[in-house]
């Protein structure tokens, strides 16, 4: 290999790594309300996918987090087991671009303003309800009902957004 052809590929790994950095920074600037959205955006695809294409051994996966969850009682145990829920629905998709999509998002949803707005909008009624909207989505998983799984996400994730924001916040 020539040193200019080296020089070529050291070059672009640079440029890739500083946009990549730049992105990164970005990113971690993100608000809240812009995280749901995106979530709104995705999600639903994801479970649809996932319904298409989980193993059995992805459904019992997302199933074992589902009912840790709904034993969880903590405010931050349960936002732990919640996170994990959806993170297995996305693994379950077997794309690995959305599952860096989730990761992306987990990033965002652990930064202190977030955190912030789930512990304050945290209740007992609302977990059980939000276990109750999993609940709803694996059925639709288990069924292999792709529209199912992403209605079932989409309203779910709007009963969060409604939880966090308020009725006036919604996409």
């Amino acid at each position: 290999m020539s040193t200019r052809a080296s020089s070529i590929r050291i070059d672009v790994k640079l440029q890739e790594t500083g946009e990549m950095l730049a992105l990164l920074q970005r990113i971690s600037g993100t608000g809240p309300v812009d995280v749901m959205a995106a979530r709104l955006m995705v999600e639903p695809y994801a479970a649809t996918a996932a319904a298409l294409n989980a193993t059995g051994a992805d459904l019992a996966a997302i199933r074992e987090a589902h009912g840790l969850a709904s034993a969880e009682t903590d405010p931050m145990g349960f936002e732990r087991l919640d996170a994990e829920f959806h993170t297995r629905i996305f693994a379950a998709t077997r794309n690995e671009l959305l599952l860096c999509l989730n990761d992306i998002l987990r990033v965002v949803r652990n930064q202190s303003s977030w955190i912030e707005i789930k512990r304050r909008s945290y209740s007992e009624p609302r977990r059980r309800q939000y276990c109750d909207e999993h609940e709803l989505i694996i059925q639709a998983l288990f069924s292999r009902n792709g529209d199912g799984a992403a209605q079932a996400m989409k309203n779910h994730l709007l009963t969060v957004n409604r939880n966090l924001f308020g009725d006036g916040q919604a996409y």
